[in-house]
C-alpha cells in the first residue's frame, strides 16, 4: 500500500520446476498482468498479458523466447503487441542477449526505432550486489539516453535495495523478515525533475 492508498497484491505459484505462473494487481493504476513462464533444459518462454480483454482482443501481449547456445551465452528475441483500442495496433520486436560469467551478467537488448539497452550486474560477496543499466535512444534529431546505478545489501535480518539514475530518480526497498516465509516491506520513491515522491509498505507471504 502506498501514501495514496492504493492496495498492490502480487500471487506467484510454481506449478512445478518447469512451469511458472504470475499474477499481479494494481487497482491504483488501473492494471491486472497474467504472466506464464515455461522453462526447459536449455530454453524458456515467458508469456505476459496486461489490462487483456479477450472478447475484444484490446490490451498489451508480450512472448519472449531465449535460448542457450553456450552455458554461459543466451540469446532470444521479444515480440510485444499493443491494441489500446480494436481499431488500433502496434507490433515492437526486439533482440536480446545474455553473457554470465562467475560473478557477473551482462546483458543487450536491441529494440526497435533506434533503442538500446545495456546491463551489467556484479555480485561483490554473499551479502552485496551492485548494478548498472544504460538505456539508449537515437531516432531521426533525437538523442536520449539515461543512466541507472543500483544495489542490494543482505543483513542477518533484512535486505536493503536502492537505486539512483540520472533524471534524479531515487528509490529504495527495506524488507525486514519477521519470521520464516513472512517479510515486511517499506519503499520509497522520489522523483526530483517531476517534484513527485511516493512511499508504501507492504507485506511478502512465500511457502
Amino acid at each position: 500500500m502506498d501514501n495514496d492508498t492504493n492496495l498492490n497484491g502480487v500471487f506467484r505459484h510454481a506449478w512445478s520446476p518447469k512451469y511458472v505462473t504470475k499474477f499481479t494487481n494494481m487497482p491504483g493504476h488501473s492494471m491486472v498482468q497474467l504472466e506464464q513462464e515455461v522453462n526447459g533444459s536449455d530454453y524458456s518462454l515467458n508469456f505476459k498479458t496486461m489490462n487483456a480483454n479477450p472478447l475484444e482482443m484490446t490490451g498489451l501481449y508480450m512472448a519472449s523466447y531465449l535460448q542457450s547456445v553456450t552455458q554461459k551465452l543466451v540469446v532470444g528475441s521479444e515480440i510485444v503487441l499493443q491494441r489500446p483500442t480494436r481499431d488500433m495496433e502496434e507490433t515492437a520486436m526486439s533482440l536480446v542477449g545474455k553473457y554470465t560469467g562467475s560473478d557477473y551478467i551482462a546483458t543487450v537488448q536491441f529494440q526497435g526505432m533506434g533503442a538500446i539497452q545495456t546491463s551489467y550486474y556484479q555480485r561483490i560477496n554473499e551479502k552485496v550486489d551492485f548494478g548498472v543499466e544504460l538505456n539508449l535512444m537515437a531516432q531521426g534529431g533525437r538523442r536520449e539516453a539515461v543512466a541507472t546505478v543500483g544495489g542490494k545489501f543482505d543483513f542477518r535480518q533484512a535486505t536493503f535495495r536502492g537505486q539512483i539514475d540520472t533524471t534524479g530518480r531515487v528509490s529504495a526497498v527495506l524488507e525486514e523478515k519477521m519470521a520464516p516465509g513472512f517479510s515486511f516491506l517499506i519503499s520509497g520513491d522520489l522523483d526530483h525533475m517531476k517534484g513527485q515522491s511516493k512511499f508504501g509498505i507492504g507485506i511478502m507471504l512465500s511457502a
